[in-house]
């Protein structure tokens, strides 16, 4: 597989752990910011050089990790 095929199939597996919140509805806070946070992240991955794929991958994740500290 090459980097750059592995660097999309980590972008798409940390979008589907963004979107994947277990007992939350869609007026659930929580939902709403993995949302937009997904959208940020494959809207940079589509604009941006593929190359910077990975540094998308790590802001959607750091952005998880945050909101799990937070709670």
């Amino acid at each position: 597989m090459s980097a750059e095929a592995r660097d999309l199939r980590e972008l798409l597996e940390a979008v589907h752990e963004a979107l994947s919140v277990p007992g939350c509805d869609v007026d659930d806070r929580r939902l709403v910011d993995r949302a937009l946070w997904a959208r940020t992240t494959i809207r940079g991955a589509l604009d941006e050089d593929p190359a910077d794929i990975g540094w998308n991958v790590g802001y959607l994740r750091r952005k998880m990790a945050e909101e799990a500290k937070g709670k």
